[in-house]
């Protein structure tokens, strides 16, 4: 009985308590915002029905409430003010900063709580002179590690050491990018200057003095030849009295006019000179032109959103960069071609006739006279009856290819592919799905065996 007793009282008792929770009145700072010169405020709330981890959510909010309070004024003289804002950079990077006051936010109180079935509440303070205090003491040590790297990158350039001038100027620009809002303002050998100008200008100043020229106003190349006269830009820093060969500075040559992907980054050497070996992929005829250009993502990181120095510069447009032409010189080659279908000869070639258009667009001018010709070039092929299917009159067939590719002064095989079983279908016949064979193998001699030819040096 007594036990009885006992569990019906504990029963009360966690009722009672459970209707005291939540029968609490709610505080007046849920309906009447408390005002608070000495603090930042945050209020978040979270509905129980709709969040499993409510409380979480609750406190997630008060932040961004409290954050919310915490005004962003962009310093006059900030790089932000300076930004023509053709892209959204500005609002964008406005807006960063803002997210950034986050990360910054330390030791905020919470003063209450409070819950009922439905609702869960959570009220955060922070007080405004001692956020205050942790700002400035980290943006203090952000400028004198700034400052640091800044006079490291003079120092650099007054050496013509372009490489890690640039080095130290962004890491002088990332010890700061948190606060580019503020005043960044310091006492360098120079005078007063505000590192995330002065840094911007630094680069900007570097880039208009660099040169990219190439060592001859053109050159002259044959098309995949292995002994042509090295391509080459050389590097260079106009200074006030002279210009100065530099080297260790990386560049990225690649083909602005031309369908090729392939790219070549390539860093100076002592003399200021990069050699370009993807100029041997340029295709025959007209005169040729790659581009040299500084390879900023080297020094800068990849293109994101939040890489702030590097899309103010994109902006600007002012990546160092040069031209060089090149006039590439067609090779001779001499043909041999087999072409077979359901086991007799394919006069028509179809495969040879496509083969061989491709090569004279791109790299060859093909003459009859095999001694005269720097190479052999032989192609085979063979179409065999596959199936038919009754049920829908499909046909098919199989295409078997093979490319080669060998050098006449030594018959040094230099190049050796194809396909094999490659699978025709139409319905109505086998001729039918002969051609649909014939037409995947175009395809994949333009997609696979003309790129592979374009790497090979004769």
């Amino acid at each position: 009985m007594n036990r009885f007793y006992t569990i019906s009282f504990l029963f009360v008792f966690i009722f009672i308590s459970s209707l005291d929770l939540y029968s609490k009145r709610k505080p007046k700072w849920i309906s009447n915002r408390p005002v608070d010169s000495e603090y930042y405020i945050g209020i978040g709330k979270a509905n129980k029905k709709t969040n499993t981890d409510y409380q979480q959510t609750a406190k997630n909010n008060a932040l961004a409430d409290m954050i919310s309070e915490i005004s962003v004024q962009i310093s006059s003289n900030s790089i932000l003010q300076q930004i023509e804002d053709k892209n959204g950079l500005k609002e964008k990077y406005e807006a960063t900063i803002q997210l950034s006051v986050k990360n910054t936010i330390t030791n905020y109180q919470i003063v209450d709580s409070w819950e009922n079935k439905d609702e869960y509440w959570i009220y955060y303070r922070l007080s405004k002179s001692e956020y205050a205090k942790l700002k400035r003491e980290k943006l203090e040590r952000a400028k004198s590690l700034a400052k640091d790297f800044y006079e490291k990158a003079k120092e650099a350039e007054k050496k013509y050491d372009v490489n890690n001038a640039l080095i130290y100027y962004i890491k002088s620009f990332d010890a700061i990018k948190n606060h580019l809002g503020e005043d960044l303002s310091v006492f360098t050998f120079e005078g007063k200057i505000f590192l995330d100008n002065a840094i911007f200008q630094s680069i900007q100043d570097i880039f208009s003095k660099i040169r990219i020229v190439p060592e001859k106003d053109i050159f002259t190349i044959k098309a995949l030849y292995a002994d042509n006269e090295p391509v080459v830009a050389k590097i260079k820093l106009k200074t006030e009295l002279e210009t100065q060969n530099i080297s260790n500075v990386p560049l990225i040559f690649s083909f602005p006019e031309l369908n090729i992907e392939k790219t070549e980054k390539v860093v100076s050497k002592n003399n200021g000179k990069a050699e370009c070996t993807i100029a041997n992929m340029a295709p025959k005829g007209r005169t040729q032109i790659i581009k040299a250009e500084l390879d900023i993502e080297n020094y800068f990181g990849k293109e994101s959103e939040d890489n702030i120095l590097r899309n103010i510069l994109l902006a600007r447009g002012t990546i160092p960069y040069g031209n060089i032409y090149i006039e590439v010189k067609e090779l001779f080659a001499y043909l041999e071609s087999e072409e077979k279908i359901w086991g007799n000869q394919n006069t028509s070639q179809p495969l040879t006739s496509f083969f061989k258009e491709e090569l004279s667009e791109k790299f060859f001018s093909f003459t009859d006279d095999k001694n005269s010709a720097d190479v052999i070039i032989k192609i085979s092929s063979e179409i065999n009856k596959g199936t038919k299917l009754d049920k829908h009159n499909l046909h098919t067939a199989f295409l078997n290819c093979n490319i080669s590719m060998q050098k006449v002064k030594n018959n040094l095989v230099i190049f050796n592919d194809g396909f094999t079983s490659l699978k025709g279908m139409q319905s109505g016949s086998f001729d039918a799905a002969a051609l649909d064979a014939i037409q995947k193998a175009k395809k994949k001699i333009s997609a696979d065996i003309i790129p592979g030819i374009r790497k090979i040096k004769i």
